[in-house]
């Protein structure tokens, strides 16, 4: 548990300086390639939230975080196990410390420190914005990351490890048949 929560304080503190660069580093609506026809970065200010949804609906919008964060911190408390299942205990770090990092931007904006969550990641093949025309920021990127790390663990990890316990009983069951028919 303690191993979750520290990963997630990781991930709020990499989101912040993140954004606090890019803010002391660059003008609202520049664009810089880092990697060019690959990644950009422009830098926004979102007061919705993905791909501008619900624009100006910061209040709503923090009190979905603060929710969603209470979630997460629960379910890293209860559910993570890092020794006996870390990928489900990084995804819902992730998760946390993505929630985390929008809802301190969000509670920013509300308190008039800031006028949007700082987003500034974008994604391109040539010419096309491949998420959408949508940029984001690295706590977004955490929680994306999470949420495919659960993914694979609740539907790969957690089918394998069914398909190895149900191999396991079947011979068990065969070992003792054989056995009786001796």
């Amino acid at each position: 548990m303690i191993i979750g929560y520290l990963i997630a304080f990781v991930v709020v503190i990499i989101d912040i300086i993140s954004k606090v660069i890019v803010m002391n580093n660059m003008q609202l609506g520049n664009v810089i390639e880092v990697i060019p026809g690959f990644i950009k970065f422009r830098y926004v200010l979102n007061t919705g939230m993905a791909f501008s949804l619900f624009d100006n609906a910061t209040g709503a919008l923090f009190v979905v975080s603060l929710a969603a964060s209470i979630g997460f911190g629960y379910l890293v408390f209860r559910y993570s196990d890092y020794l006996k299942r870390k990928t489900l205990s990084i995804a819902l770090a992730f998760m946390l410390g993505g929630t985390i990092g929008n809802l301190i931007d969000r509670f920013l904006t509300m308190i008039g420190l800031r006028k949007g969550v700082v987003d500034f990641i974008e994604l391109w093949i040539g010419k096309v914005n491949i998420i959408g025309n949508s940029t984001f920021n690295l706590a977004d990127a955490f929680l994306v990351v999470g949420c495919i790390l659960l993914i694979i663990d609740l539907l790969i990890l957690e089918s394998v490890k069914t398909y190895n316990r149900e191999k396991q009983l079947k011979e068990l069951e065969n070992n003792g048949t054989e056995d009786n028919s001796r």
